[in-house]
């Protein structure tokens, strides 16, 4: 939002410079003035604006990429929240399970915005699994600023570990069914060079 607006702006002074020295100057009148100016401030927009991509793909080429957009953002979002407070946890054992959990977001999240075809297949990851983990680090990060030290307070430390224990498996999970199509090629073609190998009279080294 802010290079847009940058953009307009940049666009607005250079139309406003151009009309002034198109009326005050060349005296070509103030409707023709104007009209030059429009024009001008059209084409600067249309250059300076920057172009929302998606995985190399502008959003408006997309199918649905407006919405595509919107949950890829919320996505970004809770990947934030997951870092930031994954940085004010104390406990080392919570805090190396919250790194794993940070770096298999990342995963889901880079190979969304590459193929975002698959947003929407994400939907269940983006929608609970992000948001709870995200929701989960911060209500503990809060647990442990108010510096309880209570049988309770270290029973909901105890479950938080297990939660993210189970999080973990479940972006696990996630990414496996997002990368099916891509594995299933994978195996593919490991089956079609053995088949070519066989046929060729290779045989493959053994290690």
């Amino acid at each position: 939002m802010n290079k847009e607006i940058r953009a307009i702006g940049v666009s607005l002074g250079a139309a406003l410079v151009f009309f002034g020295l198109d009326f005050w100057v060349l005296r070509l009148g103030w409707l023709l003035s104007l009209i030059l100016a429009v024009l001008l401030y059209g084409g600067l927009l249309l250059l300076t604006k920057p172009r929302r991509r998606i995985g190399g793909i502008d959003v408006e080429e997309i199918p649905g990429g407006e919405e595509l957009e919107e949950k890829l953002n919320q996505a970004r979002e809770d990947f934030k929240r997951i870092g930031e407070a994954m940085e004010e946890i104390e406990d080392e054992e919570l805090l190396a399970d919250s790194r794993k959990l940070h770096q298999k977001a990342g995963n889901i999240l880079k190979f969304l915005e590459e193929n975002p075809e698959k947003i929407t297949e994400a939907r269940r990851f983006i929608d609970y699994y992000q948001e709870t983990a995200s929701s989960l680090l911060e209500k503990y990060v809060r647990l442990q600023e108010s510096g309880l030290g209570s049988r309770e307070a270290k029973r909901l430390k105890s479950q938080a570990r297990q939660a993210l224990l189970t999080l973990n498996r479940a972006f696990e999970g996630q990414f496996e069914k997002l990368m099916r199509n891509e594995l299933m090629d994978l195996e593919a073609d490991l089956r079609l060079l053995k088949q070519t190998m066989r046929v060729e009279g290779y045989e493959e080294e053994s290690h």
